[in-house]
């Protein structure tokens, strides 16, 4: 196998951690909350976004641009344990021979993750104008 193939599966094999994060407005209080099946990279992806100014949040990248990034700060509120999350996720789950996920228990991790999110949207309500998420319905 070339080196590239085995780079390929090596990514591919690893557990990346999925949760929930928040960017909070210091100087205002509010805040923005999302799911990231890519927890450990999350604040740079948003970061960039909101540096470029292409965020998808227009009230969160107006405020971002208004105070030039300063007062923003990122946390992470929960991971998702991916095992215990998700009771369908099992050896079961793994294609033959191989550590891969079957598309089956890559779904009910993206499941998981959305309930997830949602327990944590109802809890801290971070709803505009109060915060910077929309509701279900304005999106």
């Amino acid at each position: 196998m070339n080196r590239r193939k085995e780079l390929q599966n090596e990514f591919g094999m690893k557990q990346r951690a999925m949760g929930i994060f928040q960017i909070t407005n210091g100087r205002n209080g509010k805040r923005y909350v999302a799911a990231s099946p890519t927890l450990d990279s999350a604040w740079q992806r948003e970061k960039f976004m909101l540096d470029m100014g292409s965020h998808l949040n227009s009230s969160l990248q107006a405020d971002y641009k208004e105070q030039a990034g300063v007062d923003f700060h990122y946390e992470e509120l929960e991971r998702l344990s991916l095992a215990e999350e998700s009771g369908s996720v099992n050896k079961d789950a793994l294609e033959p021979r191989t550590t891969a996920l079957n598309r089956g228990a890559v779904q009910a991790y993206r499941d998981a993750l959305k309930r997830l999110e949602q327990q944590w949207l109802d809890k801290l309500q971070p709803f505009e104008p109060d915060g910077y998420n929309r509701t279900t319905r304005e999106q």
